[in-house]
Parts: structure tokens; C-alpha cells; sequence
């Protein structure tokens, strides 16, 4: 007999902010794997319940005067990549004044408000068994670096070459011997693909990155002075240093000097549950250079510091989760046939996510969303057309689910 615990909750809306994954440039077929694409997505979504930035939407159009072009570094082939919002090098204004035809046509870039893009891939990295990220570059933009409504802005931040705030791209080792479980991870089933993906979106976000002004005006002579990521090792560490050592490996992104620091997991955002460490225990830095993975920690999650950076280089994070009150409404049912079936009254034009657990701490959505009719809605554990992370409730001793109203 399975045991299972029905929770509704009932949210004014799911977290703004959301990093989404595109697999355009996965030439590869690396992400052809559905465990590959759960976990990068389980990764990108603990970042975007971290992380509340507002962002302004992005309409960047085929334009007679600038056509704007997007510089980034092809997940798939490690080159780089232009792409024109111009629908082709026919109307490309850049091309036709002499500026070279980009590689890819757009025919347009948009983004949703509070949209943050990443643009997914793998490729052979001689046995690196990690991953490397770049932010987007807008280029050949038609408002000023200056402006905070400048699509490299988005009213967040101003100023030439700054922080990323379109997006990042990131790619895989092809090679690499992957654990794509998300809820087992275990050195004998290969490195933690959660893991070495949160440590690389994080470097897309500013975090250690050669690319961010912001972390760079941190950072002199191989030493880092952040306020709030100071305040948090301190605070973890019954401390008072005024500056954590940094260090880069052959040119590449900056990391926490290896082996040195340690921090608490940050506990709000839903941290995995999953091979971390408990609660007030302190782990080994995510943004050092090498993760050292063991039997007692074969996941690493998001520390204090690592949020303390975010902060540091401009980004505004939760102060506390978002608040959640009971739905005593939605109803489960067990028909004879043993299934599970949820009843959730809706309301006409809203739509409701329903998400599952195997703890009742670490959440996944069911996709698709339902969408709301006005009459009750029903929704069976299993049923065809719908995604669920963690599987039947068939193959499992406990099962958690709730209801999010967006």
C-alpha cells in the first residue's frame, strides 16, 4: 500500500522572475535526453526562486536605422554567433552598410517582462566533465548603453558592457560521465549534473565571472571585497575577514580559492533535498572551481555567499519566501481503480499548476498548466498529455502534491 499526503497551497502567483532554458543551438542532441533537460530546468529554477529582479520586457524589431545583433558563444560549437533581430540579410541595415551578414535571422527578439533567456548546448571538452557559460551581448543597440530603458538594461541597471541582463548561454561536456538524477544523486552514477549546472548559470548571472564589470570592480589582486557576500561567510563562520581570495584557472571565469571557504546552504527558494547537507551545516562554496563531490556530499546546492554575490553584483534576491495560505477547497479523490484524481475549482482565465513532491520541501511542476473554465477542474496522477517530474504515484512510497493559482 502507497502512502500518500495530499497539501494544497494556495500562491497570488508563482515566483516572477524566471531564467528560461532554450535548446536552439543544442546541436549536439545532448538535451534530447529528458533527464538532462529536467535537471538543467530544476537547476534554472532554483536561481529564479532566488532571484526577484523586475525586468522590463524586450521588443527589439527589424529596424531601418540599427538592426540590433546578439553576440553569443554557440553552446554547440564553442564559436561565436551572431544574431540580427533583422527577418534577413536582405533587410539587415548592417549588411547592406557593409557590417557582414550575421549567422543566424531572428526576424525579431522578444522577452517577456522579468525573462531571463539561456541558451542551452553540449560539445566535446577533451574530459573537462564541466560546463562553460557566457552572458548575451547586445550589440549595435539603438538606445545608449546609459539608458536604464535600453534593452541591455531593462531598468535595472545602466552602463556599457555591464551586467548581462538578456541572458547567457551554457554548454556541456559531451564527454563528461553524467548523473542526471535529480532525486538520487550518487558519485557511482557520475558527476551531479544539478550541481555543475547551478555552478555555471550562476556564473551567467555575474556570480565569479570574467564577464561582469560588476563582479570585476569587486575583485583586485586576486582577492574579493563584496559587502554582502563578506557578511554572509562571516555570519556562517563566526568571522570578521575583509576579503575572500579568488583565483582563476587558465584565464578562465574567477572561482572562490579552492578549498577554503565554507557556507550554509540558503534555506529559502526550495533548496534540493536531495544528497545536501542539513540545515546549518556549512558546505563547500558552489562557485569554487572544483566541486568536491563525496559519499557524505554527492550535491552541492546555493550557499549564503553565493547569494551574498548576487546582491554584490546588483541583483535583488528574496528576503523571505513568498507566502502561501490553505486551499481547503481543491479535493482528492480514489476511485475503486486506485488512481489519484485532484478537484480544483477555477475561476475562467486563470490557470492552475499542480505540483509534486517526494518530501513535501522540494517542489516540480506538472506541465501543462490547467487552465481555468469557472467549473471544477480535474486532473488524474499519471494521466496522458501532462509531465510530471517525479512520476506516478504507481512507483512511489509518498507522495506530495499542491495546488499554485498563477
Amino acid at each position: 500500500m502507497h502512502k500518500l499526503l495530499t497539501v494544497m497551497a494556495l500562491s497570488s502567483s508563482l515566483q516572477a522572475f524566471t531564467i528560461r532554458v532554450d535548446y536552439r543551438f543544442d546541436t549536439q542532441g545532448f538535451f534530447d535526453n529528458p533527464e538532462a533537460r529536467l535537471v538543467l530546468e530544476a537547476a534554472a529554477a532554483r536561481w529564479s526562486r532566488i532571484v526577484n529582479q523586475e525586468l522590463q520586457a524586450v521588443d527589439a524589431q527589424d529596424d531601418d536605422t540599427t538592426d540590433v545583433r546578439i553576440q553569443i558563444i554557440h553552446p554547440g560549437t564553442g564559436e561565436r554567433l551572431q544574431m540580427s533581430v533583422a527577418a534577413s540579410a536582405e533587410t539587415d541595415i548592417i549588411a547592406e552598410f557593409g557590417g557582414g551578414e550575421a549567422d543566424v535571422y531572428l526576424d525579431g527578439f522578444t522577452l517577456e517582462e522579468d525573462v531571463w533567456l539561456l541558451y542551452a548546448g553540449a560539445r566535446a571538452m577533451d574530459d573537462v566533465g564541466a560546463a562553460a557559460t557566457i552572458q548575451l551581448g547586445a550589440i549595435n543597440v539603438s538606445t545608449v548603453a546609459d539608458d536604464p530603458n535600453s534593452l541591455v538594461n531593462r531598468g535595472f541597471n545602466s552602463g556599457a558592457n555591464s551586467l548581462s541582463v538578456l541572458g547567457g548561454t551554457v554548454s556541456f561536456d559531451t564527454e563528461a560521465n553524467w548523473n542526471f538524477s535529480l532525486f538520487s544523486p550518487d558519485l557511482r552514477g557520475g558527476i551531479d549534473f544539478y550541481s555543475v549546472a547551478l555552478h555555471e548559470i550562476g556564473h551567467g548571472l555575474g556570480l565569479s565571472s570574467r564577464n561582469s564589470p560588476e563582479w570585476r570592480e569587486l575583485s583586485s589582486s586576486g582577492s574579493y571585497v563584496g559587502r554582502f557576500a563578506l557578511e554572509a561567510y562571516n555570519a556562517d563562520n563566526a568571522e570578521s575577514l575583509s576579503a575572500l581570495e579568488i583565483e582563476s584557472l587558465d584565464g578562465g571565469d574567477f572561482h572562490w580559492r579552492d578549498d577554503i571557504y565554507q557556507s550554509e546552504v540558503f534555506q529559502l527558494g526550495a533548496p534540493s533535498r536531495f544528497g545536501v547537507l542539513a540545515a546549518g551545516e556549512l558546505q563547500d562554496l558552489l562557485m569554487e572551481p572544483i566541486l568536491s563531490f563525496g559519499v557524505e556530499l554527492p550535491r552541492f546546492e546555493v550557499t549564503n555567499v553565493e547569494v551574498g554575490g548576487l546582491r554584490d553584483v546588483g541583483w535583488s534576491v528574496i528576503t523571505a519566501d513568498p507566502p502561501q495560505q490553505p486551499l481547503p477547497s481543491v479535493s482528492i479523490q480514489r476511485p475503486d481503480t486506485g488512481e489519484v484524481r485532484l478537484m480544483v475549482p477555477s475561476e475562467l482565465g486563470r490557470s492552475y499548476t499542480i505540483q509534486t513532491s517526494v518530501d513535501g520541501q522540494s517542489w516540480f511542476s506538472v506541465s501543462p498548466s490547467l487552465r481555468g473554465t469557472g467549473d471544477t477542474l480535474s486532473w488524474e496522477d499519471g494521466e496522458e498529455g501532462f509531465v510530471d517530474p517525479i512520476g506516478p504515484a504507481s512507483g512511489l512510497e509518498v507522495k506530495f502534491y499542491r495546488v499554485i493559482e498563477n
